[in-house]
């Protein structure tokens, strides 16, 4: 395992994989038609070389409902994120729904893939852990989201799991450390290991906002690089561990706002950092 793993907020519920793509897109099959076309707007952006030697990818994982509180923040700072999604979970109780994920992808956030019931890879049969990654991207797929950003649940990985993330279709996978104030001081452009991207360490509630700025500045005076931020609940007052509040969220982005606005740093979605074919999708 090239990553630790940590104890994230496990769910108590469980959706079969059969059904997932039912709950996501109604009607629509994990294999149904060709995979949707990224829309124009996106693959422009993506195309577009970036001068700023620093470039910060903002990104939520796990499918919680509050995420959605980012939007407004995102789009009045013309930026967009990342949500990893577990399919399974999407329209459960305190997880986002399919039209909370569509309205986030329509203004121009990226929908990746996180496995379908947060399955933490490393521990599972080869068999189970190629179908949590492919039934996922799929549904995800069939829902008419162009997904081709992984992320390991717990960040937990070996080069098994990442032939698996590459074989149902990614073009990259990420996990959850290998960034720090020690160096390396941020992921090269284009990774070293494009299905084991370093990210600084998962912020908790504790971690202070001049921390994140930190790993901002540190890239910067370092010959850039690529710094990916990873939340998980965006919160009013206290809600866990994994968490951060809706005031420090809104902090950190009018930072980033001001780097962008000094030519410092560029805020890309993970697609737009790793470009990439989009590929159809591929049986469990």
């Amino acid at each position: 395992m090239r990553a630790p793993w940590l104890q994230c907020h496990r769910l108590r519920f469980l959706v079969p994989i059969a059904t997932v793509a039912a709950l996501i897109a109604p009607g629509a099959g994990a294999n149904a038609g060709p995979a949707p076309a990224i829309p124009a707007a996106a693959a422009a952006a993506a195309k577009r070389a970036t001068t700023a030697p620093t470039v910060v990818t903002i990104q939520f994982d796990d499918t919680y409902a509050d995420q959605l509180r980012a939007l407004p923040l995102l789009r009045a700072r013309g930026m967009a994120a990342t949500f990893y999604v577990n399919s399974g979970y999407v329209g459960a109780r305190g997880h986002l729904s399919s039209a909370d994920l569509h309205a986030l992808f329509a203004a121009g956030n990226e929908i990746g893939g996180h496995t379908v019931h947060h399955a933490n890879l490393t521990r599972v049969a080869a068999a189970t852990a190629r179908r949590e990654v492919c039934a996922d991207r799929n549904a995800l797929l069939a829902a008419g989201f162009p997904v081709t950003s992984f992320a390991y649940p717990f960040g937990s990985f070996h080069a098994s799991t990442e032939r698996v993330a590459r074989a149902c279709g990614y073009n990259s996978a990420r996990g959850i450390s290998g960034v720090s104030n020690r160096g390396p001081f941020g992921e090269t452009m284009p990774p070293r290991n494009h299905y084991a991207t370093r990210t600084p360490p998962i912020p908790l509630s504790s971690t202070r906002l001049s921390v994140l700025k930190r790993f901002v500045t540190d890239a910067e005076a370092h010959h850039g690089g690529w710094v990916q931020f990873i939340f998980h609940r965006v919160c009013t007052g206290p809600c866990g561990i994994y968490s951060i509040t809706l005031a420090n969220l809104t902090a950190l982005l009018d930072f980033l706002r001001d780097e962008v606005r000094a030519g410092r740093v560029a805020v890309r979605t993970t697609a737009q950092v790793i470009g990439g074919p989009m590929r159809r999708a591929v049986s469990p």
